[in-house]
């Protein structure tokens, strides 16, 4: 079975407000974070706080094991500078210690520079990036161009079962 792997930043992305300890989005959002649930395994690659990821997994009724990538807490992106992407080296380097490797990575972020699309091209395996307008966040294009990515996938193979050849 393919393992597509889509990261998933929250601020500038599902524009949630805040109520405390959860992150709250409206019921369009929440559907369009289903349907992407519903393409490959989502990761949180946001700075918000595990507490809060963990409420928000929960409110959208993602799988219990939801991971998320640990960014530093200094970790600052300012969307109008020209600077490397902030979170590319963790980003990196988190993908870099999985087993197994997924056989493609979507990375939805708003804050995505020419060092990450660099990466991105450079990567081995199929890696599409998404970058939302901050401004109005993930959509239902967004979602489709997701889906068009996954359809274009090489199948994996499947082993064949060597007691079915005669």
């Amino acid at each position: 079975m393919r393992t597509v792997l889509i990261l998933l930043d929250v601020d500038g992305v599902l524009n949630p407000r805040v109520d405390g300890q959860r992150l709250l989005l409206d019921a369009p959002r929440q559907d369009l974070v289903r349907r992407l649930a519903e393409l490959g395994s989502i990761v949180w690659a946001t700075t918000w706080s595990p507490t809060h990821t963990f409420h928000l997994t929960r409110d959208l009724g993602l799988a219990a094991d939801t991971e998320g990538i640990a960014f530093p807490r200094n970790l600052h992106a300012d969307p109008s500078a020209p600077a490397p992407t902030a979170k590319l080296h963790w980003v990196a380097r988190w993908l870099a210690r999985q087993e197994p490797q997924p056989d493609a990575v979507i990375w939805i972020d708003d804050i995505l520079r020419q060092d990450a699309v660099s990466w991105a091209a450079a990567e081995a395996r199929p890696t599409l990036l998404v970058q939302p307008d901050m401004n109005i966040g993930l959509t239902a294009a967004h979602i489709d161009d997701v889906q068009r990515f996954i359809a274009r996938l090489v199948p994996t193979d499947t082993p064949t079962n060597p007691r079915s050849e005669s």
